[in-house]
């Protein structure tokens, strides 16, 4: 970064690292964020095969690389363990009434990847465990594992990348209307990605399979059985991107997908096809104000039963803003159709939206603030019923004190306040409460980072 003042480089240097401490936790266990389940969160973002070909250059990617923690060179791999806890009170763990407790979350991950100055090979494993002593139906561990790997073949680059989960829906994502206990569902991911140059313009087709296969929600003496929602989707993308200029490039992304759902009794599997198209700007140089921006629409139709076709413009908004060397301001802003991490991906629009706030008190000290606000609205599964709606609104705030280059602690308050109505919620436990409820959490914890 030539002719960047030096305080801007430890400020950024400094923010990287409170980054990547956030990252191990959210890993792990799940962002406590009013955005939908997307299991996309959970892959590293150094794993090789999985960087998103359109973010694969963008100025906060970069940040990430240059300056994670130095690892244990072992050969001509580094080794990089994390841990994390965090401890604290919850008021309301289960989206019903009576179900405040403390709360105890132990992380740990490892990761693995190669110091090669050509091709790339990178391993990684977490785990996360959530206790709630005074309920503990609404205990669980995620557990997750995977490896990737990329082959430089001259200008050009193919990848691959495989990885398996055992994650839990939780009540407070948005898009999970209607779930109270810990969902269980185990995922497999395999893609594969090949990078064409063509001097200032690149070709990635990539083709992705996904295998979801969820399990029963236990405990309160009742047992709900989520396998309905057991489905594999195939996916294939086609990315351009044409650089503008140095970090500065105009994307093309078309998205096709199908999805294959579980036969259950008396009902028609809610078999699907999606295609998708967007277009926009990544604009990641080294300036006051970066953003990416992408536009497009998607459209979903179901080829086994009679559920109405969902159609929506689609959009997402990713602004990071410096007007000092000591403020950051993020913005972030989204609509899209999910999938598949919910139990109503399969016809379900969620928009949401995110402004964060980062300021260097001190040297060492980072305050952080933020203000969230989603919609999730579930269509028709069959004609003529009634469609869902649940609002999720979310406030916080954080105090990050980095120790030193491998402990960070952090002090935090997070509040989230839920509506919703319309449908049936799947859950009995959930069933007759009222359609809104709040939750407010505060925990001190440390991450640890080799």
């Amino acid at each position: 970064m030539i002719g960047i003042p030096a305080g801007r480089h430890r400020y950024r240097f400094r923010l990287a690292v409170l980054a990547m401490a956030t990252a191990v936790s959210c890993v792990v266990v799940g962002a406590r964020s009013a955005r939908a389940q997307l299991i996309s969160q959970y892959f590293p973002v150094d794993l090789p095969g999985y960087t998103a070909p359109d973010q694969a250059d963008t100025v906060t990617m970069r940040q990430l690389l240059q300056h994670q923690p130095a690892g244990i060179h072992v050969g001509s791999f580094i080794v990089r363990p994390s841990a994390s806890f965090n401890a604290g009170y919850n008021t309301n763990t289960l989206a019903t009434p009576h179900t405040q407790s403390a709360e105890l979350d132990s992380n740990g991950g490892l990761r693995v990847n190669s110091d090669w100055s050509r091709h790339a090979l990178g391993l990684f494993a977490s785990v996360g465990d959530r206790r709630f002593p005074n309920i503990p139906i609404a205990n669980y561990t995620n557990w997750t594992t995977g490896a990737g790997g990329s082959l430089s073949l001259g200008h050009d680059t193919l990848s691959a990348g495989y990885t398996h989960y055992m994650l839990h829906l939780n009540s407070m994502d948005l898009g999970n209307f209607g779930v109270s206990r810990p969902v269980p569902y185990a995922a497999d991911d395999y893609r594969l990605t090949y990078t064409k140059l063509f001097g200032r313009f690149s070709l990635i087709p990539s083709a992705i399979y996904q295998d979801f296969s969820f399990g029963k929600a236990t405990g309160g003496g009742i047992d709900t059985d989520y396998g309905s929602l057991s489905h594999h989707l195939e996916t294939g993308m086609l990315t351009s991107r044409f650089e503008l200029s140095t970090g500065n490039a105009a994307v093309l992304i078309l998205r096709g997908s199908a999805a294959q759902f579980a036969a259950t009794q008396g009902e028609a599997p809610n078999d699907y096809v999606d295609g998708a198209a967007f277009a926009g700007l990544d604009l990641n140089t080294d300036s006051v104000i970066r953003y990416r921006l992408l536009a497009g629409g998607e459209t979903r139709h179901f080829t086994r039963n009679s559920a109405p076709a969902v159609t929506t413009p689609t959009f997402e908004i990713d602004t990071t803003w410096t007007p000092t060397l000591l403020d950051t301001v993020s913005v972030f802003f989204y609509r899209r159709i999910i999938d598949p991490a919910s139990p109503f991906a399969r016809n379900q629009t969620v928009t949401d939206g995110r402004i964060q706030i980062d300021h260097e008190l001190r040297r060492n000290i980072v305050l952080r603030g933020f203000t969230e606000g989603g919609m999730s609205v579930t269509g028709q599964t069959v004609a003529g019923t009634r469609s869902r709606t649940q609002t999720l609104f979310k406030f916080g705030a954080s105090i990050n004190w980095t120790v030193n280059r491998y402990l960070t602690a952090n002090l935090s308050f997070s509040h989230v306040s839920n509506y919703s109505h319309g449908g049936q919620a799947p859950d009995p436990l959930f069933s007759g409460r009222k359609s809104t409820f709040a939750s407010n959490y505060v925990a001190i914890g440390f991450n640890f980072a080799e």
